[in-house]
């Protein structure tokens, strides 16, 4: 089994200096510092559970560049880049497609009309795309995604700005399980899913520390925080929970899924 690779970008430029979603407050200070060491550390964590980490530059005009989950949306060798909403992220468009370029893949782009905001909005299961939108990606984008990667879309809608992409509020699992927020969804019993995943939900306190923003590593589950009850129910499914603490990053609406996109 060939070894699983993701993709990251450090934070040297992360700072809140514009609002976008509800977790963001303009100016509110972040703790570089600390940023750094709590980023160094899910890095590490990430590699110890057995990924190796490729990073892409930080930009100092991009501080959300950090996100990289959000640079688009991978099928094996091609990947198509995100259509991002807000123009303060447009800008990261263009050093996504260059890193993508460069390491041989395959870019696409999707049209512009549609807004998508990649891994967190949707990603591919085996021959299905599982997507959501409503918030910050359109529906349109994920119909086209579907068609050009030749998958089954199955999509649902947001429900919630706080939880305004599919990966705020779902996480699955190797073992076949995903835990989920209900009131993130327009559906809360998340039907679309429900005969592909295991649905377990978390509590509103869970969804508000992003447990859902997990980062699965073969049978680990990285955490953004000690104190989410959905940890022991991922231990009692066999798998192994850890926890990288990214409090920093939740100013910004992010944790530890946020700032990581599996490239394979």
């Amino acid at each position: 089994m060939s070894t699983k690779k993701v993709l990251m970008s450090s934070p040297e430029y992360f700072k809140v200096e514009y609002s976008i979603n509800p977790w963001m407050i303009e100016g509110t200070e972040v703790d570089l510092e600390l940023a750094t060491r709590q980023w160094n550390n899910l890095k590490t964590t990430i590699e110890l559970s057995g990924a190796e980490v490729l990073l892409v530059p930080a930009h100092p005009d991009q501080p959300d560049l950090v996100f990289t989950a959000n640079s688009g949306i991978i099928k094996d060798d091609k990947v198509l880049i995100a259509n991002f909403k807000f123009n303060e992220r447009v800008g990261e468009e263009a050093l996504f497609e260059n890193w993508f370029k460069d390491n041989g893949y395959q870019v696409g782009r999707i049209p512009k009309e549609y807004k998508f905001e990649g891994r967190g909005d949707a990603f591919v299961y085996g021959d299905k795309l599982i997507g959501s939108y409503g918030i910050r990606s359109d529906k349109e984008a994920l119909i086209y995604i579907a068609e050009q990667f030749e998958l089954e879309p199955i999509i649902v809608e947001l429900a919630q700005d706080k939880f305004y992409h599919l990966d705020t509020c779902f996480q699955h699992f190797s073992t076949g399980d995903a835990i989920f927020y209900p009131e993130a969804f327009k559906d809360s019993s998340l039907s679309a899913f429900n005969q592909i995943f295991n649905l377990i939900p978390v509590s509103e306190n869970d969804a508000n520390q992003l447990a859902c923003n997990a980062v699965v590593i073969n049978e680990s589950v990285i955490f953004p925080s000690d104190e989410i009850d959905a940890i022991e129910t991922v231990s009692n499914l066999g798998l192994t929970p850890k926890v990288a603490n990214v409090s920093e990053f939740l100013k910004s609406g992010g944790a530890c899924q946020c700032l990581v996109i599996a490239l394979n």
